[in-house]
């Protein structure tokens, strides 16, 4: 499928339309003139380098003003430091103030003023935290939030995202909107590769302790907590920009692995290698405590996003930290190596063989139902590699993060050896 550029004027009316049809407040979007004003504005600095790094960095498009803004922070959510004077808000600017204003940490305030040139001014900074980074579209209440104006991600040469608040709206990287992909988290194939270990996880919960009556999980319950926890996994590694990959085995001691795949920093089996299903195990008993004290039934995923409880917000906290710590391993060259029990293998993992994979099925819908044929040597040197390991180890689920954000899903399915391009 040929791909279209698209530049500020473009991006203003692509957003616009994406912006109405999900279903955010209208007003809270700057009128045309202003938003291409604002995207070309920041399509410029991510163009530019501070001394040898690109700007990184993010924008709030509001008035400091805002009662939003007010209302969270006066629920110490975060808070605004306004400057004594304004600034132009250009691309030398933005530049200049990218290495104070944290990526992780702040944004630059900027609010278009009423006057007949519409001159987008800089107001100040709002201060966040690195809490926000953890945000995936199922966060537990106590997430970093807010206002739900405009936000706009500077990531480096012409990668631009555009949000609502912390709600993605739009993404382009080189000129190009991410359109064209899917959320197989959401496909029905996936998670048929994990029943083996949603059903264990479940046995295990029986016989661990004494049952907790009048209430149960929901089928789906593992399966959101543990795609939640690679949800934010990928965000993390896209946000670096340095790409990884991330391989999940059905079976580390297969012989045929001896010919594909070498795993530099291998882990010794112990406790600390089967952590996440320890966390799920004590997240799930008092996930059923708290449902039981709630007089909930059937505890579903949104209802556990729901619970205000001590222990549920400490457990979730240690899934937050395992997340960064498998994007941690993920930076590292060569791949990050689990089991589809999510036990810790190994990372630094090289895909060896030197056979030839000369096509690739691209997935048009997310079971994969109809495909198109691409020609293999068209990817780069880390996705041909999980090409190659995935057509010889047909059981190996691998996920391939590009340094530009971009992310595909490779599996073996329907007897073809196919990849998903991944739309968070």
């Amino acid at each position: 499928m040929p791909s279209q550029s698209f530049y500020p004027k473009d991006l203003s009316l692509v957003l616009q339309q994406r912006w109405r049809d999900a279903g955010h407040d209208p007003d809270a979007l700057p009128a045309e003139k202003d938003l291409f004003q604002l995207i070309d504005i920041a399509y410029q600095a991510s163009l530019l380098r501070e001394e040898d790094s690109p700007v990184l960095c993010r924008v709030l498009v509001s008035s400091p003003d805002d009662p939003e803004l007010n209302s969270i922070e006066a629920a110490d959510g975060l808070y605004v430091v306004p400057f004594v004077d304004r600034s132009r808000f250009s691309a030398h600017q933005v530049r200049k103030m990218a290495a104070a204003v944290g990526y992780y940490r702040s944004l630059i305030g900027v609010q278009m003023e009423s006057d007949p040139e519409g001159v987008a001014n800089i107001w100040g900074m709002v201060v966040t935290g690195a809490g926000w980074v953890n945000h995936t579209e199922a966060t537990v209440h106590d997430a970093t939030t807010l206002p739900r104006k405009l936000v706009i991600h500077i990531l480096g040469p012409g990668h631009l995202v555009f949000a609502s608040g912390l709600t993605r709206v739009l993404e382009t990287v080189g000129g190009k909107v991410l359109m064209d992909g899917f959320d197989p988290f959401r496909s029905k194939w996936l998670p048929k590769h994990f029943e083996h270990f949603r059903a264990r996880l479940l046995e295990r919960l029986e016989k661990g302790a004494l049952p907790v009556s009048g209430v149960r999980l929901c089928d789906s319950f593992v399966r959101d907590v543990a795609q939640s926890v690679v949800r934010r996994v990928l965000s993390l590694v896209r946000g670096r920009g340095h790409g990884g990959m991330l391989i999940y085995l059905n079976d580390f001691e297969d012989s045929r692995l001896d010919n594909w795949l070498r795993v530099r920093m291998q882990f010794r089996h112990a406790a600390a290698t089967d952590r996440f299903q320890d966390l799920m195990l004590r997240l799930m008993r008092r996930t059923l405590e708290v449902g039981a004290a709630n007089g909930i039934a059937e505890v579903r995923w949104k209802d556990f996003l729901r619970m205000h409880d001590a222990s549920l917000g400490g457990l979730h906290e240690s899934l937050v930290e395992f997340s960064h710590f498998l994007a941690d391993l993920m930076s590292v060259d060569g791949s990050l190596v689990l089991s589809r029990e999510f036990r810790l293998i190994g990372f630094g993992g090289e895909i060896l063989g030197d056979s030839h994979v000369s096509t690739i099925e691209r997935a048009v819908d997310l079971e994969a139902e109809n495909s198109i044929t691409e020609q293999a040597d068209s990817s780069g040197t880390r996705h041909r590699s999980a090409y190659r390991l995935v057509s010889s180890v047909q059981d190996a689920i691998v996920i391939v993060v590009s340094q530009d954000g971009a992310v595909r899903f490779v599996a073996h399915h329907g007897g073809r050896l196919v990849y998903w391009p991944y739309l968070p």
